[in-house]
């Protein structure tokens, strides 16, 4: 099997229990030590969609990562942990319970922008050094607020009196593990999160594969079936043509005169759009005024 120059993106079903590195780790040696990144981390007791990027995909990254993510998660009330999971050594309890009429009701507070803390058990850097590890070995530190917005945020159910599952679609950059505490906080009581799922990742609407199943691929060529186009995480994104002559001029990062005729009649301008070369994708850039600008090199 070559997959070697494999270009293109995988939508993993990460499981529990392992990081989102782990999983990246995995994928590479599966597709010979290829290039590859993942979009949006998962921390190891969530699961759910995981994007992979392969080969010239990773230099799409930046531009899908800030995309709305929906997730379903269950709340345990009564408990708080260091961390905001069942993972973390439990700090409080409170004996209050809420009521779904409550909760639903507190819920509409949720709606829009919010101010979030970002919790020091996460991935983000601090001088250089990411929090998590700062917080395992003790040591004082701030995290910053952040505004994050959230779309939409219902209780699906309860699942007992003490758990309830929740759906949220909001912004990148929320961290649900604060939002859980901040809903129990509001209610009274405490909370943790005790399950994490990611179903939603912008428009990348794909069915999701499991890593077992990819491992069980190994020396197929059924490997090479699962991976997407490069295209697939952008929503009806236009595509343009180049000649051999305008791509000698996008490789050095000029911008091109196009044909008016050869655009799309419905693509305004500063619209992103993708650039081809017979069969292959060469740039991500930007129409105006009949000109193309590449802002992102797909081959060198």
């Amino acid at each position: 099997m070559s997959n070697i120059n494999m270009n293109g993106w995988l939508f993993l079903d990460k499981p529990i229990g392992i990081t989102s590195n782990f999983v990246l780790q995995k994928i590479r040696r599966i597709f010979k030590n290829c290039k590859a990144g993942f979009v949006g981390t998962l921390d190891p007791l969530a699961t759910g969609y995981l994007p992979i990027a392969l080969g010239t995909a990773t230099k799409l990254i930046r531009y899908i990562e800030k995309v709305n993510k929906t997730y379903v998660f269950t709340i345990k009330w009564g408990e708080q942990t260091d961390t905001g999971d069942s993972e973390g050594k439990i700090i409080c309890k409170k004996n209050f319970l809420p009521e779904f009429k409550n909760i639903e009701r507190k819920l509409k507070c949720y709606m829009g922008e919010i101010i979030q803390t970002t919790p020091k058990f996460s991935s983000v850097k601090i001088n250089g050094l990411r929090a998590y590890d700062l917080a395992r070995k003790n040591i004082p530190f701030e995290t910053k607020k952040r505004k994050v917005f959230i779309n939409d945020i219902k209780i699906l159910e309860t699942i007992s009196s003490e758990k309830a599952l929740f759906y949220v679609e909001c912004s990148s950059g929320t961290y649900i593990r604060s939002l859980a505490e901040s809903i129990a906080k509001s209610l009274g009581t405490v909370g943790v999160i005790t399950e994490l799922r990611r179903i939603g990742f912008g428009d990348c609407n794909k069915k999701l594969i499991s890593l077992d199943y990819l491992l069980s691929l190994v020396h197929s060529d059924d490997q090479n079936k699962l991976v997407h186009p490069i295209d697939v995480v952008f929503k009806e994104i236009h595509k343009i043509q180049l000649s051999d002559k305008q791509l000698k001029k996008v490789l050095t990062g000029s911008f091109i005169e196009m044909n008016e005729n050869i655009i799309p009649k419905n693509i305004g301008y500063d619209k992103m759009v993708l650039a081809k070369h017979a069969n292959d994708f060469v740039a991500l850039g930007l129409i105006n005024k009949s000109n193309f600008h590449p802002k992102k090199l797909l081959i060198s």
